[in-house]
């Protein structure tokens, strides 16, 4: 597939099916706070997916898909701690209190999943040439 639309698009639309999911079992929430929660997600996910779909590319020449995949989504998620961390520390002039940590790491834990999955979905399985066999080149 290719790389920009899955990164794009899928990445932020599974992360606010994540958070939809999330806060709809939660009970006795507003259905217009769960909907405002998902798009606000999708659009907060973009940037971080456009950064990491672009570490994927530069991954993709050198580690095999197995490999690349968790480590993209780790890249993905370790974006999103520390955007939050900085965002939050840049908008308050003061340290981080332990419940904005954890807070950012459960943002970067609804991110895991979604980025190694479009690292799996963008791999060029079939556009790879093959040689054929017995080719040595020269006779």
């Amino acid at each position: 597939m290719k790389r920009i639309p899955v990164f794009l698009l899928l990445g932020p639309a599974l992360v606010a099916l994540e958070v939809l999911m999330f806060v709809a079992s939660m009970g006795g929430v507003d259905r217009g706070f769960v909907g405002f929660c998902a798009m606000v997600s999708f659009l907060l996910t973009m940037p971080v997916s456009v950064i990491t779909g672009i570490l994927d590319r530069y991954l993709a020449g050198g580690l095999p898909t197995l490999l690349r995949a968790p480590m993209t989504a780790i890249i993905g998620m370790m974006i999103v701690i520390s955007l939050a961390l900085v965002l939050f520390a840049v908008t308050f002039s003061q340290t981080v209190p332990p419940e904005v940590m954890n807070a950012a790491r459960w943002a970067g834990t609804f991110l895991l999943l979604p980025m190694g999955l479009c690292s799996l979905l963008s791999s060029d399985y079939g556009n790879r040439p093959v040689k054929p066999a017995g080719d040595c080149g020269a006779l």
